[in-house]
């Protein structure tokens, strides 16, 4: 018994040595020389987890604390294990295990954390809420930096605007930009930007470690200006951060997923390369579930707009089991897709379906049917979708304005008609702003003149004269629509308009002489000539205008032709090309090049004699060649102009 004692001792002593060392190699080995000789030491089974979790083998240590059957002792460690594995809702439920009614501190920031992976913000608000009121250390900081992360996802935005560091300013313009305050929270993420490189500056970090650390900022001040409709400038901010190779895998997927919107319809085989790098596997616990949402989104949108139909319906099928969130974006995608392919009856079903479910946007959704509807000629269906609008919608500008296109277009004129008076009425009725009712007014009166309608016009024009005193236009408007069926009240108001003198008091006699006309130019000159006489049948003057006119008429100008053209044969076919392209070419032989002709190895002198034309001359004769005369060529006459001159003269030929 005193010698067990005795080996526990030093392996005890061991242990403690290896522990100030940091050796968790070591530190192992000696914890399972103690679990040896007692397997419930839970102290010994802790230091061994511990070391393998320094070691970064959690999948070892896990293992470790489940052999060890000391569960709920080592409970934190099992959490945090699991934690690190991506197993969070495992991790969560052995954290509960804790019973203990204060428990440690450290369970405590380890149940913030999991509560965040598993994005219940509120509880992971309210546990980091307890820690800092009866808390107060080194890490104080750290909380709050984590604390205004968590408000960003809320819905109940957090007063608090503390700023002691940059992350806390980072997580403030995130809060903003959650709230839809775009421009405020651009303007934090420059000042976030500025005290981040100030700080890691100070702290003397290299500038790799600068960019690596301002990444994350950039990207989110991209993110605002892609808001704001300042897309160039978003585009080369996520350049610049790519340039600078990030090692963090979900921002090069916001990135991406980013550029991919940006591209929209456009440059389809970038978008395809930067989603695939945007839905790359192991991000599903890097990133939240809105973020994932999105991006699987965009991927069903990039495959709808390619026209890869099957690729699109299994997003949509993969969208609807895991983010139920976006049930609506998906089924108005759906709709889209069965609309382009002619299915009009199921697309209306969906939309129909979904304002009726989702009355905030039944409006939106409606205009969705009409756009299909629209796309697939169906002007009386539109026409019908947007008269059964609720009565504010119905009468808003555009949507008047595109009811009376479309009946116009059908030639349903009385329609038209009375879907403007309605709307001057209602607008008249409920008071809304003077620019609104004297556009529609404006809108009516146009109609009318052209429909023939002088009177109904006239009584637009005439309200809209009213409340508008001053405008000149809308007066001759209402004086040309008089003039159609009422002389006298023309007349009459006639007068109210300005005098002539009081109209050329206004121009500038100097600018209006510098200013060049249409004289000025030899073209306008030409169009701008005085205006000929009558041309009337019967008159001297017509009679005489008609024959100038003929005496006037130049003849078409002869094309001019070779002096040894012959009509009756036909052009070479061939007489544009080059020569060396046509077919009785023949290449000339090039006797520069040709090497004088050795022999073999070993050859005798007489056989190489044999090649030597130097030796060999006056022993052969020329062969006799053919003569072939012009008559028998078989090739097309050409007309061509013999050239003059016989060729250039060479240097150095004179006498």
């Amino acid at each position: 018994m005193a010698t067990r004692e005795a080996r526990l001792n030093g392996y005890y002593g061991e242990l403690r040595k290896l522990i100030e060392a940091s050796n968790y190699q070591k530190l192992i080995k000696a914890a399972n020389k103690i679990i040896g000789e007692e397997p419930k030491e839970v102290e010994a089974w802790r230091c061994k987890v511990v070391a393998q979790i320094n070691l970064d083998s959690f999948h070892d240590a896990l293992v470790t604390t489940i052999k060890s059957k000391h569960t709920i002792e080592l409970a934190f460690e099992k959490a945090y294990c699991e934690y690190r594995l991506n197993k969070v809702k495992e991790a969560y439920d052995t954290i509960c295990t804790v019973t203990d009614p204060k428990p440690d501190l450290r369970i405590l920031e380890l149940k913030a954390q999991i509560l965040y992976r598993l994005e219940r913000y509120d509880d992971c608000h309210g546990v980091y809420r307890d820690i800092i009121r009866t808390t107060s250390d080194d890490y104080d900081l750290e909380r709050l930096t984590n604390l205004s992360a968590v408000t960003v996802h809320r819905d109940e935005g957090d007063e608090s605007e503390e700023e002691e560091s940059y992350e806390l300013v980072y997580n403030h313009a995130c809060r903003l930009l959650a709230l839809g305050q775009v421009e405020k929270a651009l303007a934090k993420l420059q000042q976030a930007r500025e005290e981040c490189v100030d700080f890691l500056t100070k702290d003397e970090a290299t500038q790799e470690e600068i960019n690596q650390e301002v990444a994350i900022i950039r990207v989110q001040e991209g993110h605002c200006l892609q808001l704001l409709g300042r897309e160039k400038e978003a585009l080369t901010i996520y350049n610049n951060v790519l340039k600078a190779r990030p090692d963090d895998s979900a921002l090069l997927s916001i990135i991406n997923n980013n550029l991919v919107a940006i591209n929209q319809g456009a440059n389809v085989f970038d978008s395809r390369k930067r989603m695939k790098v945007a839905t790359a596997s192991g991000l599903e616990h890097k990133l939240t579930s809105r973020q994932r949402g999105t991006i699987a989104l965009n991927h069903a949108l990039l495959a709808y707009h390619t026209n890869q139909d099957e690729v699109c319906q299994s997003e949509l099928a993969a969208l609807i089991r895991e983010f139920p969130h976006l049930n609506l974006e998906m089924r108005v995608v759906e709709a889209a897709l069965l609309g382009r392919q002619g299915k009009m009856g199921q697309t209306r079903q969906i939309l129909s379906q979904c304002a009726a479910k989702y009355p905030d946007h039944s409006t939106s959704l409606t205009l969705m049917t009409a756009q299909i509807l629209l796309s697939k000629g169906e002007h009386s269906a539109v026409c019908e979708l947007l008269g059964e609008l609720d009565i504010k919608d119905r009468h808003r500008q555009g949507i008047v304005a595109a009811r009376v296109t479309l009946l116009t277009h059908l030639n349903r004129r009385e329609e038209a008609s009375t879907v403007l008076r309605e709307a001057v009425e209602w607008h008249r009725n409920n008071k809304t702003s003077a620019e609104q009712l004297g556009a529609l007014w404006r809108e009516a009166a146009d109609f009318h003149l052209r429909s023939g309608e002088p009177a109904t016009a006239a009584a637009s024009l005439l309200a809209l004269h009213r409340l508008n005193p001053s405008d000149v236009t809308t007066l001759a408007q209402l004086i040309t629509a008089y003039a159609q069926y009422d002389t006298a009240a023309a007349q009459k108001m006639s007068s109210s308009l300005p005098s002539a003198s009081e109209v050329a008091g206004k121009l500038d006699v100097v600018v209006l002489e510098a200013t060049p006309g249409h004289k000025h130019s030899r073209k306008a000159a030409q169009h701008t000539s005085p205006a000929p006489p009558s041309r009337t049948p019967g008159s001297d003057s017509g009679k005489k205008v008609v024959e100038e006119t003929k005496a006037k008429k130049k003849n078409k100008r002869k094309p001019k032709l070779p002096k040894d053209y012959n009509p009756e044969v036909s052009p070479d076919p061939e007489r544009w090309l080059p020569r060396w392209q046509r077919k009785g070419f023949k290449k000339r032989k090039d006797r520069r090049v040709k090497e004088v002709m050795k022999g073999t190895q070993g050859i005798s002198s007489e056989a190489a004699d044999k090649f030597d034309i130097t030796k060999t001359a006056g022993t052969h004769r020329p062969a006799a060649q053919p003569i072939s005369s012009p008559s028998n060529s078989n090739q097309p006459r050409r007309n061509m102009p013999k050239k003059k001159g016989g060729g250039k003269k060479k240097k150095g030929s004179g006498w």
